[in-house]
């Protein structure tokens, strides 16, 4: 039965990430921005079913809260008020085609290189290995409780830090969209 259980899971895992794929797909291809915001949104649905396949429950649904829910509201936002079709007349977005195309094959040969060299390398399968006492103590507690424990005892000063950053930065887009009004 466990061994039924953890194949669905590896092909919930595979669909979710395929149905991610699609979902990218539609956001970088097409012509509409709204489109583009479902495809976000589907995708990032997917990517948080991927993790829930995981039983990584807490990421999953910081995942749907934090993207799927924040994030693509503040895109569409975004899309409702900014005026695509002016910019699109003047054929802005066309004439960077001929330099983003060679960049994103080298940024993508490049990636392949760094997964190939973690995955297959030397030093793989030390990487890859769960040690036995991180096993032994996610066992114990939840999967939202370790990371809580990780997140508030280990990591509190740069999460602390952290929230400021954000704080400051979403301080200042408010002070320079007024600014631009009056």
């Amino acid at each position: 039965m466990e061994q039924l259980l953890t194949s669905i899971g590896q092909n919930l895992f595979v669909l979710f990430g395929l149905l991610a794929v699609g979902g990218a797909g539609v956001l970088i291809f097409s012509k509409s921005a709204v489109h583009s915001v479902i495809g976000f949104l589907f995708s990032m649905i997917c990517v948080a079913g991927c993790f829930l396949s995981l039983e990584a429950e807490f990421l999953g649904v910081a995942q749907l809260l934090v993207y799927a829910g924040g994030i693509v509201v503040l895109f569409l936002f975004v899309v409702m008020l900014v005026e695509l079709t002016k910019y699109q007349e003047k054929g802005i977005f066309q004439t960077q085609t001929k330099f983003a195309v060679p960049l994103v094959v080298i940024g993508l040969l490049a990636f392949g290189g760094v997964f190939r060299g973690a995955l297959f390398g030397p030093s793989a399968t030390e990487a890859l290995t769960l040690q036995p006492g991180l096993a032994g103590a996610a066992e114990n507690l939840g999967n939202a409780q370790a990371v809580s424990r990780g997140l508030f005892a280990n990591f509190l000063l740069p999460f602390e830090i952290l929230s400021v950053i954000l704080l400051v930065a979403l301080i200042g887009a408010i002070v320079l969209a007024k600014s631009e009004r009056v």
